[in-house]
């Protein structure tokens, strides 16, 4: 059949449909010809990867100079981190920068993300937007990943519709599950996910709480009623600090390595309710946060149940 006598109607269904990805699709397809580059447009921002402050500042600026209904953003991945970068610590210039160029490009996009995966490389200025963004109204919001040194979300009607939570960054989020403030955030949770433990022994006690059920405590942990799934995956073994002496290393890696034992021998003996399905990961990969996430965002808009 020859497409070019399909309508543009459905010429930009098609469009809606196949430009799904890290946003190479429709880039593709704007340069066919003047036709499909117009035919394009209102795509051209359905789905995104971003990476670095380069592209980080220059999307907020592209954002701010287009028209409401040619900026329609469904799929993001925004990372701090560029594709080729390490980790290190980046200057406090681009920090503040970077912090506030991503409050904009996520006061431009909440109205109509669906979802969202942040990957920050600074904690302080990570905490910041990520506290930022646990206070913004996200209404189409289905999943969101965040890897960074993040506060608990607990802003009351933020994510209505969110099903889907990983968090990732704090290395123990005791009091995450306590006082009700994720059943407030995100009240249509269905799958929560936490990875990057470590030495979380008080974590692992709260979650025990919650699946046991107890409430005569002062602040009862208690999961959101609709979660049916929950992951938690251990991060690597923990490293003794580079700054100490050796004789202090050593005694530092045996510590740390008994407490993380203690954290993994109370993981393994979690019980869930029935209601619920609990799954222990093996520890993270060598790979980093963005590698990571960056693959789990991709593949779970082609259909991944990861």
């Amino acid at each position: 059949m020859n497409m070019n006598l399909f309508p543009p109607e459905l010429h930009s269904y098609i469009c809606n449909l196949a430009c799904i990805d890290d946003g190479q699709t429709v880039r593709a397809l704007s340069l066919v010809s003047k036709y499909f580059c117009e035919i394009s447009r209102p795509f051209l921002y359905q789905s995104l990867s971003i990476s670095g402050s380069i592209q980080i500042t220059t999307l907020a600026t592209t954002l701010q100079n287009t028209a409401p209904h040619l900026r329609s953003i469904r799929h993001l991945f925004l990372s701090t981190h560029s594709k080729n970068a390490d980790a290190s610590p980046t200057p406090k210039a681009t920090d503040v920068a970077d912090s506030a160029a991503i409050l904009r490009i996520l006061s431009f996009s909440a109205p109509t993300l669906e979802t969202l995966s942040f990957v920050s490389g600074s904690s302080s200025m990570g905490t910041m937007s990520i506290s930022r963004l646990f206070r913004t109204s996200f209404p189409r919001l289905r999943e969101l990943s965040i890897s960074g040194f993040y506060p608990f979300p607990s802003a009351p009607g933020k994510m209505p519709r969110l099903e889907r939570l990983h968090l990732h960054g704090n290395r123990n989020p005791h009091g995450l599950l306590q006082a009700g403030g994720l059943d407030e955030a995100c009240p249509s949770l269905t799958h929560l996910r936490v990875s990057g433990l470590s030495m979380a022994v008080s974590f692992v006690q709260e979650l025990r709480e919650a699946f046991t059920g107890e409430d005569d405590l002062p602040f009862a942990s208690k999961l959101p009623s609709s979660v049916r799934c929950v992951v938690v995956q251990p991060a690597g073994v923990p490293v003794a600090s580079e700054k100490s002496s050796a004789a202090m290393q050593a005694r530092e890696s045996v510590t740390n390595n008994a407490r993380d034992e203690v954290m993994m021998s109370h993981l393994k003996a979690l019980q869930p309710p029935q209601s619920v399905v609990y799954t222990l990961l093996p520890r993270a990969e060598a790979d980093g946060p963005y590698v990571t996430f960056r693959r789990e965002w991709s593949d779970r808009l082609e259909g991944s149940e990861k």
